[in-house]
């Protein structure tokens, strides 16, 4: 062999060792190199006009002119922290729908990409393998992006960026365009990818400001309105000249500042010695407040999710999680009030007028919920705007536009559940439901009062059977699980909308309620003079159990799934937890505990928690919804949003 032909034969193996060693190198390149590459090199294209627009913006890139550069640079680069469990990589919103396109045709548009990649086989065979629960530093970076079937872990194979093209472009159209782009350069190195855009997550200009609907008008005006009778009202109560020129009763002292201060803080004569209850519904709605924007905090593109997935599981945030059964407070109040006031006026008049109250009832709650009702539908939308306003607030308002009347009926726990208008308000449509089922409840055990006790049983094992029957049939947990891989949108899932919202799966603690007001009515009247002995020791046993009996729900959380365990625990623990509640109230009621400087804290909270309820997760989802980066999260943040709210 001549020399010649030895010097070709190194060239061509060391040829086609570097074109290997290229290769390799290519195949082990981090997804979020493979993006920026495939994104950086993408031109918009589609339709005519889309396709002219995206040439015309890819010219102007290359001049650098200022309105190309400025869409460049508002879209996202390289998405950084997604084996942190970080997924979203928003780029900058305002820099680029503010982007000045005078004198041009085209307009921007910024949408967010959502990029699911796995690798194949051939790149890393073992991942379908299950992972161990501490990975090696050592480890393939693969092993961290498994699907994980924890409750309180994020995916790592999931990036959403975002991108600012020409309005012209419809979803439609990146899809078809930019989806092939990104699956070829993903699938060069071995991985599998699905590309998703949604209009959902892409805004134009045009849309930062949509068209004011005369309900937005309307709004405005009841509430300059309330505003302008409040005053009048507050200067007639201040300025009186005697004691009785002003009854307290007449339309403009209605809406008096002073006056409605002086009634926050005076209590009931008819439930002086129920003034448990007051602490009890603070209590409740503080714990529901800090579940929700826990919810929030969680459910939201956060950066630094590794953070939450190590304290989510603390049990110091069981209380917090278990916001499914802290919701049951009320529940057990107003069956204790409905049995507590309803028996006495049959006693005493032998007739219910079943539609006055009715009306009564709905009049009582419909101004604060009324109002909320038309905030969601016509004001929200106008409030700010964001990555994410679109998906979260605006769907608010389409959702209220198209289901407000099950609202008003209160029937939205089953018509439109899975589309709720103020997702909160499934409480208030369960509350009536029950207070229509009390009144019946309550009439039978006034009427057949030997079989009252036997009635209020059968009533209470058929409401702790009928969701017991829904988990085994749709093998749920027993509760609405807050897992981080859901927060997204509960509505979403069927355990939310079959199990969560529906009255006949919520509806044990109420009549538990009924049942405990009929014990303390027997000992209050035929034993006047009765007492609980051991009453203090009593009530510590009580307050302990309640934090542990929350606290069970750990168990679903840390092992896996046992449908029989669901069954029985579904059957069992809001009746246990309605019993605590009840027991804690009678013993209270009886014994005369909780008088005095408590009735002054809590009497006025209490009236409050109502309000807070209904607003107190609106402002949460307006601070969502307006978000322009992942939020840091920490327990501090979580305290000062609870305390500000």
């Amino acid at each position: 062999m001549t020399d010649s032909n030895i010097m070709l034969t190194i060239f061509l193996i060391t040829s086609v060792l570097a074109v290997s060693s290229q290769s390799n190198f290519q195949s082990q390149l981090w997804v979020t190199k493979i993006l920026s590459d495939a994104l950086d090199e993408y031109t918009p294209d589609g339709g005519i006009v889309c396709k002219r627009h995206g040439l015309e913006y890819r010219k102007g890139l290359r001049d650098l002119k200022l309105w190309a550069t400025q869409m460049y640079d508002a879209s996202s680069k390289f998405p950084t922290g997604i084996l942190a469990g970080r997924s979203f990589d928003f780029g900058n919103f305002d820099e680029c729908l503010k982007t000045v396109t005078t004198g041009l045709e085209l307009s921007p548009q910024y949408c967010i990409i959502s990029i699911r990649f796995l690798p194949t086989a051939k790149l890393y065979p073992n991942y379908n393998n299950i992972t161990p629960s501490n990975l090696n530093p050592t480890d393939s970076v693969w092993e961290s992006t498994k699907n994980d079937t924890g409750l309180m872990k994020m995916q790592r194979n999931e990036i959403n960026t975002a991108l600012c093209v020409p309005s012209s472009c419809s979803d439609s159209d990146i899809q078809t365009t930019l989806s092939p782009k990104i699956i070829s350069a993903f699938h060069k190195h071995q991985l599998t990818t699905t590309v998703t855009v949604n209009s959902i997550y892409c805004t134009t200009q045009q849309e930062l400001q949509p068209p004011k609907l005369l309900g937005y008008r309307i709004f405005w005006g009841v509430l300059l309105l309330i505003i302008l009778l409040t005053i009048i009202g507050s200067l007639c109560d201040i300025y009186k000249v005697e004691e009785n020129q002003y009854d307290y009763k007449s339309f403009f002292m209605a809406f008096s500042f002073p006056a409605n201060i002086k009634r926050l803080f005076l209590a009931s004569n008819k439930t002086e010695n129920l003034s448990c209850i007051d602490i009890l519904k603070t209590h409740a709605c503080i714990l529901i407040i800090a579940g929700q924007r826990m919810l929030h905090s969680t459910g939201q593109p956060l950066q630094n999710p590794k953070k939450l997935e190590e304290v989510a599981l603390h049990l110091s945030y069981v209380m917090i999680r278990n916001g499914s059964l802290v919701v049951d407070f009320f529940f057990v109040i107003s069956g204790f009030l409905t049995f507590y006031f309803l028996y006495d006026e049959l006693v005493n008049t032998k007739i219910i007028n079943v539609p006055l109250l009715l009306l009564w009832r709905w009049l009582r709650l419909m101004p604060v919920y009324g109002l909320m009702i038309a905030f969601h539908t016509f004001v929200l939308l106008h409030l700010a705007d964001g990555p994410l306003w679109k998906k979260i607030a605006i769907q608010e308002s389409d959702y209220c536009q198209n289901s407000w009347w099950s609202n008003l009926l209160f029937i939205n726990n089953y018509v439109h559940a899975d589309r709720p208008c103020i997702i909160q308000s499934w409480y208030l449509a369960c509350d009536m439901q029950f207070f229509i089922a009390g009144i019946i409840l309550v009439y039978f055990v006034w009427k057949y009062q030997k079989y009252g006790v036997y009635l209020m049983w059968a009533t209470i094992f058929l409401s702790c059977l009928i969701p017991a029957c829904v988990v085994y049939t749709h093998q749920f947990y027993p509760t609405f699980l807050s897992n981080i891989s859901i927060l997204n949108y509960l509505p979403d899932h069927q355990s939310y909308t079959m199990l969560y919202v529906p009255s006949h799966t919520r509806s044990t603690p109420y009549f538990v309620g009924i049942f405990a007001a009929y014990v303390y009515r027997y000992l209050k009247l035929d034993k006047p003079k009765f007492r609980f002995p051991y009453s203090k020791t009593l009530m510590t046993i009580l307050i302990t159990l309640y934090p542990l009996f929350l606290m069970t729900i750990q168990v679903f959380y840390v092992h896996e799934y046992n449908l029989w365990l669901s069954v029985i625990y579904t059957f069992m623990y809001r009746m246990v937890f309605a019993t605590i509640v009840s027991i804690f109230i009678i013993i209270s009621a009886i014994n005369g505990f909780f008088k005095g400087l408590w009735i002054r804290i809590f009497i006025p909270l209490s009236k409050l928690t109502y309000g807070a309820y209904l607003g107190g997760l609106s402002l949460q989802l307006l601070q969502v919804a307006s978000m322009r980066s992942p939020t840091y999260y920490n327990d501090s943040l979580l305290v000062s949003n609870e305390i500000s709210k």
